[in-house]
């Protein structure tokens, strides 16, 4: 009996050793982390909106490169703060904005002021109750680097090369898109801690597209964020360049290294105990034909096998699975719809406003 249980001990032992160095391993890859700055905000305007304020501010994310002769990195976001944060803590939410061909609108669609109406969660939370930052990504936005960062123009031609430009600089220094994201949303959270009325065990994280793609390997870094939705958003990343993928992908994307060591499912993964929510259209890739069909299909069951595979790691810690929404609204196109989005925030509403 004692035999048994010691080779039991030693089988627990190796199963929780391979699961911590896994996750040194996926933090690995994701890149080299610099040093934060200290904060520095500016506040650019204030607007009163519905039951409070619209900030926009300003805040350094990383100084000026001396090796590439990069100016200073600043981040544009916008923070909604409800009058009711003067008198209790209230939760918060990191709103992500998408990409595509809306990259040049960066974080003016979540907080309301421009774009698809359904890309308006920032601004909708806030009037839930929440404070909201809506944080503009690196390379969207005031953040692009071409002459006139807040065009369409040159969108998918100088933007790309230019894109492609500083994504170079940061491989040399050992990082990548995704850990560069990731660092930034980390510095939006150390921002977001500093506004009074936030309870900073109550700080949740919403993004649609790319922004809900960035959201998982976020989480992975971050755990003060308690609760994320990914709206259409994330994807295996080893399916994205399989040989026999859908389409043909932008190396931008890629986590350098990743396939030698796990999956997006195991980052995922890693995010439990805490809840995470992922929804997916059922024709993102359209209904018309048989082959915008099957494509369609094989989307939402690859999406359903990284929920399966994250939930393992849920399980053994008999944590809240990992949930996922599938809809046919809207022709269950690749957006956020009325609906949709009423669940998401009830979701949202049930694991940060106990």
């Amino acid at each position: 009996m004692m035999k048994t249980s010691f080779i039991i001990l030693i089988g627990l032992c190796f199963t929780g050793c391979c699961f911590a160095q896994k996750k040194i391993d996926l933090k690995r890859v994701l890149g080299v982390m610099p040093s934060k700055p200290a904060l520095r905000i500016d506040t650019l305007e204030k607007v009163h909106v519905g039951a409070g304020n619209r900030y926009k501010i300003r805040y350094l994310a990383e100084p000026a490169n001396t090796d590439f002769h990069t100016p200073p990195d600043c981040i544009t976001a916008y923070l909604f703060i409800p009058d009711e944060a003067k008198h209790r803590r209230l939760p918060a939410i990191v709103a992500i904005h998408q990409d595509g061909s809306h990259n040049y609108l960066g974080n003016r669609e979540p907080a309301g002021i421009a774009g698809d109406a359904d890309q308006y969660y920032g601004l909708e939370l806030f009037n839930r109750g929440y404070i909201v930052i809506c944080p503009e990504r690196f390379l969207h936005g005031s953040r692009r680097r071409i002459p006139k960062p807040d065009t369409l123009a040159d969108v998918f031609e100088v933007a790309d090369l230019a894109e492609e430009h500083r994504l170079g600089q940061l491989l040399l220094e050992g990082r990548n898109f995704a850990g560069k994201e990731v660092y930034d949303l980390m510095v939006t959270t150390d921002v977001l801690c500093t506004v009074r009325g936030v309870d900073k065990n109550r700080i949740g994280a919403i993004g649609h597209s790319a922004g809900g793609y960035v959201l998982a390997y976020f989480m992975f870094m971050d755990n003060r964020i308690a609760a994320g939705v990914s709206s259409c958003g994330v994807f295996e990343l080893t399916d994205w360049f399989d040989d026999d993928a859908i389409r043909k992908r932008h190396a931008m994307t890629v986590v350098p290294g990743m396939a030698l060591v796990g999956k997006t499912s195991d980052y995922i993964g890693f995010i439990a105990p805490r809840p995470f929510l992922m929804t997916r259209g059922l024709y993102e890739w359209g209904s018309e034909t048989d082959q915008q069909r099957q494509d369609s299909r094989r989307h939402t069951d690859e999406t359903l096998r990284m929920q399966r595979e994250a939930n393992r790691y849920y399980e053994k810690l008999g944590a809240r699975p990992v949930e996922v929404i599938t809809f046919d609204e809207a022709g269950g196109a690749h957006a956020f719809p009325p609906k949709v989005k009423e669940r998401v925030y009830v979701w949202l509403d049930s694991h940060l406003k106990k």
